[in-house]
């Protein structure tokens, strides 16, 4: 899987020496400044990195709301939700432990990639790369929503740098539709946010897969995910809040393939109960609609 990795044609594997000397940040996006490869052409290439992670069960935020609390949102909408978790070498498994030599380099990699955007004076720097149980770890980052296109058709969907990826060649196609959007899987105290937000936007599924290649199922995201081995392809994106002289840097997940699954569930008793909340709630029998309708032939 790693020498797969290594030798892509269609991402760079993180790790990969004097990263930044060929990246450059693209910033005419419409939301985002997006980190590209540089080329002798005017066509822009995303810059997709891949590699092989541990996600941390701690400040696992992957549930299918987010974890997305009305009553302490910080004013943001639920249609700004991101699922997020932390990226950390991989620590228990002896068959890809071997990874764990190139994780001090992924790192310093995206570290020199930030830096491609310097800060002025005054200026604040939300990175990427934060910290959990004293490890560095990469935070990845997938927006739950993408806003509706409505100058087209009604099913379409507005790219917006953070939205649903189209990985030409790849068919990782990801649907989101009406019924995605209706049918998702959410705690009965908080299922008004979701009507409120599928006025103006579509649920957009993770692009998650099991061991088999089968799309993970909403419901059982933080059960396969939450501290899994995965192989993982992300973009890196910058945002600058003008107001609040912030530079902030987030990953935009592409795709997540498990490779190994934690054999024992969380042992945070919030996240035991949430789970429960989730699959006794009957609404949940619709969401085997939002499955991913594709499986990953062609794919990294």
């Amino acid at each position: 899987v790693l020498e797969n990795l290594k030798n892509s044609t269609l991402a760079i594997y993180a790790a990969t020496p004097n990263l930044a000397s060929r990246t450059e940040f693209f910033f005419g996006g419409t939301t985002s400044n997006v980190a590209i490869v540089k080329g002798d052409s005017d066509d822009v290439t995303e810059l997709v990195l891949s590699g092989i992670f541990e996600i941390d069960c701690q400040g696992f935020f992957m549930a299918p709301e987010g974890s997305y609390n009305p009553r302490n949102g910080f004013g943001c909408e639920f249609s700004e939700t991101k699922l997020t978790c932390n990226l950390l070498a991989v620590q228990r498994d002896a068959v890809y432990s071997t990874t764990q030599q190139d994780f001090p380099h992924i790192i310093s990699n995206i570290r020199s990639l930030e830096k491609l955007v310097p800060l002025k004076k005054g200026e604040t720097l939300l990175s990427s790369i934060q910290e959990s149980r004293g490890m560095p770890c990469i935070c990845l980052s997938h927006a739950l929503f993408t806003k509706k296109d409505n100058d087209d058709d009604p099913d379409s969907i507005a790219q917006n740098g953070e939205g649903l990826h189209f990985f030409h060649g790849l068919g990782t196609q990801l649907h989101a539709s009406e019924d995605a959007t209706t049918a998702w899987p959410m705690p009965d105290d908080i299922k008004y946010v979701l009507g409120c937000a599928a006025s103006t936007h579509y649920i957009s599924p993770l692009p998650a897969f099991d061991i088999h290649g089968t799309p993970i199922l909403p419901v059982d995201y933080a059960r396969l995910l939450s501290g899994a081995i995965i192989q993982v392809h992300f973009a890196l994106l910058h945002f600058f809040i003008k107001g609040d002289r912030k530079s902030i840097f987030t990953t935009s997940l592409w795709e997540m393939c498990v490779l190994c699954t934690l054999q024992c569930g969380p042992v945070n008793p919030l996240k035991c109960m949430h789970e429960r909340a989730l699959k006794m709630n009957p609404g949940n029998k619709k969401s085997r609609l939002v499955c991913l309708p594709h499986m990953r032939t062609g794919s990294f």
